[in-house]
């Protein structure tokens, strides 16, 4: 079992995109103490989780996912406890599943201290899906009672915005994944092979 910090950790180094982060900078995107950041940095290095370089006197870390261990624990530390008004949407949009690659909720909806009008999300599919995407999503929305904002990328948009895009990063980094994790991971690995 993971911890919610070990969780933030993995999923911060995630949408780094292979970006070597010091024990400081990961401290603080996560907001724990250096020491609590330091301790969870070791534990999966040791694993093979993670990869640590020696930068001058700075210690820098990134995912490696040369490791079969990597892409498993990810995808737990990418699955979320799903409850409240999400696990409502979950079961609104499940019917577009069998259309879709993935789906990530991000944005307003998601933090509960906030009384949001509007839900955002995020669908990769298939270009050959997105025409009986349309049309189920058209009527499932009809019973959303928000208003909705959807990003739809195939699987090429996905890699390719990925690395030029900063919102794609803070949905990875920020959003919840409601199905999807797997090619979720495998879209993010290809681009830190690069």
């Amino acid at each position: 079992m993971i911890t919610k910090n070990e969780k933030k950790v993995l999923r911060m180094l995630f949408a780094e995109l292979g970006k070597d982060n010091s024990i400081n900078q990961i401290a603080k995107a996560c907001n724990l103490a250096p020491n609590g950041a330091f301790k969870i940095l070791r534990k999966f290095e040791k694993e093979g989780i993670l990869e640590a370089k020696n930068i001058a006197n700075i210690k820098s870390y990134k995912l490696n996912f040369n490791n079969e261990k990597t892409r498993n624990i990810l995808e737990l530390s990418l699955i979320p406890e799903i409850n409240g008004r999400i696990k409502f949407r979950l079961d609104d949009l499940k019917p577009l599943k069998e259309l879709t690659i993935s789906c990530i909720i991000f944005g307003s909806y998601i933090d509960p201290k906030k009384e949001p009008n509007d839900l955002d999300i995020l669908f990769i599919l298939d270009k050959n899906k997105f025409t009986s995407f349309k049309t189920k999503s058209s009527q499932i929305y009809q019973i959303i009672p928000l208003k909705i904002h959807e990003v739809l990328q195939t699987k090429e948009d996905f890699e390719k915005n990925i690395a030029i895009n900063n919102i794609i990063t803070e949905i990875i980094k920020t959003g919840i994944i409601l199905w999807g994790y797997k090619e979720i991971i495998e879209l993010v690995k290809n681009e830190y092979k690069r």
